[in-house]
């Protein structure tokens, strides 16, 4: 690390473990650059955004995979063995406890991202496919 740290100091930039040539500097790479603008980029703002679940973003992306697995989907699936029902499929003690309004995705998602706001330790236990690592 320190033979590392001493190269970047030095200035030096490698280009194979054989050959190495001094990093170009800061004056040569500003008479590189052209004399003209570059080109305009226009970056289009989507005011509404194309999420269609009650929350986005890897957290959201994660939670619907767990819906994809435990209900398929579908908010009023019901499990007959253990009681759990909705789209990411509460256990009824859990539901209370969580506040959870059972077939309102977005009840079901918001108690969901508490419970991931515990940490990813507590969230993982809380469902299988974390737990088996799919979502």
């Amino acid at each position: 690390m320190a033979a590392l740290r001493a190269l970047v100091l030095l200035g030096q930039l490698c280009t194979s473990s054989l050959q190495c040539e001094p990093a170009p500097s800061a004056a040569a790479e500003v008479s590189q650059v052209p004399d003209q603008d570059p080109p305009q980029q226009v970056l289009e703002v989507d005011p509404q955004p194309s999420c269609q679940v009650p929350l986005c973003g890897s957290l959201g992306a994660r939670l619907y995979c767990i819906e994809g697995y435990e209900s398929g989907h579908f908010g009023g699936a019901y499990n007959s063995r253990s009681g759990a029902a909705g789209w990411l499929q509460w256990l009824p003690g859990t539901a209370r406890a969580w506040g959870v309004i059972v077939g309102n995705r977005g009840s079901e998602w918001l108690a969901a991202a508490r419970i991931a706001a515990l940490g990813e330790g507590f969230f993982r236990s809380q469902w299988v496919p974390l737990q088996r690592g799919w979502c």
